[in-house]
């Protein structure tokens, strides 16, 4: 290879470093990722409002209460399941995972979903308004096996919430057994 073959190979290489600095760089945009807000949660709130949560699934119960920022679990007595877990399992209702709303569905649709047998419900306390609970329905999981459906006792929308929430109340009622 002679001495022009090698000074042309290097300007074709600049020229392409030079195109691709100019004009590649210039097209990527940053990725941003807007964090999840407490509205686009289930509950429409965020995690440090949940005073108590009641767990329930083929008549059994596990209820748990907030002290000093750390959950415990009262029932079942002597029930040993992680704060942590609880804590997890509350923030994919709340702000810590945004839910798809999917429709307003009358009762006679929710079979569809799997919410007129729902598989387990959960009991939210809330510190603004301990008076007035609310419970999630927790129903079949979506065709593609990602999620489950869910609805508030309150509204008559369905929403869709990770899969993880279905895989962390298995977790609560394996935990609570004696």
């Amino acid at each position: 290879m002679s001495w022009r073959q090698v000074a042309v190979i290097y300007v074709l290489l600049a020229l392409l470093i030079s195109y691709m600095l100019i004009f590649e760089r210039a097209t990527q945009t940053p990725d941003t990722v807007e964090p999840t807000t407490a509205a686009d949660s289930l509950l429409g709130t965020d995690a440090s409002s949940v005073s108590a949560v009641t767990f329930r699934r083929a008549g059994t119960l596990v209820r748990a209460t907030r002290d000093d920022q750390r959950w415990r679990v009262v029932e079942p007595p002597g029930a040993q399941v992680s704060p942590d877990l609880l804590e997890a399992t509350i923030a994919t209702l709340t702000a810590g995972q945004a839910s798809e709303k999917l429709s307003h569905e009358p009762e006679s649709a929710l079979t569809a979903y799997g919410l007129d047998a729902p598989s387990a419900s959960v009991e939210f306390v809330m510190r603004e308004a301990p008076e007035r609970p609310i419970t999630v329905l927790i129903g079949a999981r979506n065709p593609t096996r990602t999620a489950v459906y869910a609805r508030r006792s309150d509204q008559t929308s369905i929403f869709l919430v990770g899969m993880n929430l279905s895989y962390y109340i298995d977790l609560i009622f394996d935990a609570a057994k004696p």
